[in-house]
């Protein structure tokens, strides 16, 4: 027997009830008011547990009955019912329920920290090259457009320094035949100040800024550059860092197999390559790919740190002077301020690569 309340159909007014099973296959509820309800068990509705939630039984004719004795419930009914007993399971282990919060918490942790890099880079190398074209295209399309302008380097220097590159520099990268190198040549500037950097698209179009070359003081300084971005370029690290940031979307156009989705990921990739910068792993393996076949051509790594040396010697003096300038226009040159030091801030751990690129150089 169980003792609740008993509610007409489509009512808020309740009657004290009882509750009664006849031969295991048969109920009655007898109702303060002299009503009496018969049926069978098996037609009974019986809400699941949750706690010491009280308990709702709907009858045939569509009445209820409530009780909040769900321990007789569960005795009563044992047979008939069908319910989820672990959420009351859970919800009743307040300890299992932290233990639950905390696996939770920590499987997402992971999967940002090593899953979704990790699924990236598998995506980033399983891509056909014709969808590394197509991205570039829209990227180099977005640069010129928002960031980039006509360079001023001479047409005579751009020939020789792409005639060297194809002939010199791009044949030593024989891991994948499909990537053809092409060098662009842009000008660029933060403000007033012109910006010294080398940028590489998954397609292996190459970006050289005036203020970059201006910098160089050999060939072999640029050579050096240029083998780095031709190891992003390999390892398809812009691609990777696309994805990650824009890894549902990629997903879903993997699965329904729209390729065309990637065009617009152009736009998205050329606010990454200018606001961005790779990750310590990224760079060191860029790095290791520039050295080694750096040493293969028989150029001496330490170029790689004399320019790195004298870029960052540029900009920190840069910096330095928006700094003074700040000071004493601070509202006008705020904006274009914060960008530069953005920029600057963007490629982190200068030192520890020029110290490596010396250790290679005593080989």
């Amino acid at each position: 027997m169980i003792e609740g309340k008993w509610y007409a159909e489509g009512s808020a007014a309740s009657y004290v009830a009882r509750l009664v099973i006849i031969h295991d296959t048969e109920y009655r509820v007898t109702v303060a008011n002299g009503d009496t309800y018969q049926g069978q068990v098996q037609k009974l509705k019986i809400g699941n547990r949750l706690g010491n939630v009280e308990r709702k039984i709907i009858l045939e004719d569509g009445s209820l009955f409530a009780t909040d004795n769900n321990d007789a419930v569960d005795e009563t009914f044992k047979k008939q019912l069908k319910t989820n007993s672990f959420i009351h399971t859970l919800e009743s282990k307040y300890r299992w329920v932290f233990v639950a919060l905390v696996v939770t918490l920590l499987t997402a942790f992971a999967f940002f920290k090593w899953g979704i890099p990790w699924t990236s880079k598998q995506i980033a190398h399983a891509l056909p090259e014709k969808t590394n074209q197509l991205i570039a295209a829209n990227t180099l399309d977005f640069l010129d457009k928002y960031m980039f302008k006509k360079s001023t380097v001479s047409t005579d220097k751009m020939d020789k320094i792409r005639k060297h590159f194809q002939t010199k520099i791009a044949p030593l990268s024989t891991e994948n035949k499909e990537i053809v190198y092409r060098l662009h040549f842009r000008s660029w500037s933060e403000g007033n100040v012109s910006i010294p950097n080398a940028l590489a698209l998954p397609s292996g179009d190459i970006i050289l800024t005036d203020k970059f070359v201006e910098l160089c003081k050999n060939q072999e300084e640029m050579d050096s550059v240029l083998l780095h971005e031709m190891g992003h370029v390999v390892h398809r690290h812009t691609l990777e860092m696309v994805i990650e940031g824009t890894f549902v979307s990629v997903a879903t156009m993997l699965i329904a197999g729209d390729s065309n989705g990637f065009a617009d990921m152009g736009v998205g990739l050329g606010s990454l390559l200018v606001s961005s910068s790779y990750s310590r792993g990224h760079e060191s393996e860029a790095d290791m790919y520039a050295f080694t076949h750096m040493l293969t051509a028989h150029i001496d790594p330490a170029s790689f740190s004399h320019i790195m040396n004298r870029m960052t010697a540029y900009m920190e003096a840069e910096a330095g002077a928006k700094k003074k300038e700040s000071r004493e226009q601070h509202a006008e040159v705020k904006e274009s301020k914060d960008s530069f030091l953005d920029y600057l801030s963007s490629h982190p751990n200068t030192q520890e690569r020029i110290d490596i690129a010396n250790q290679f150089a005593e080989c």
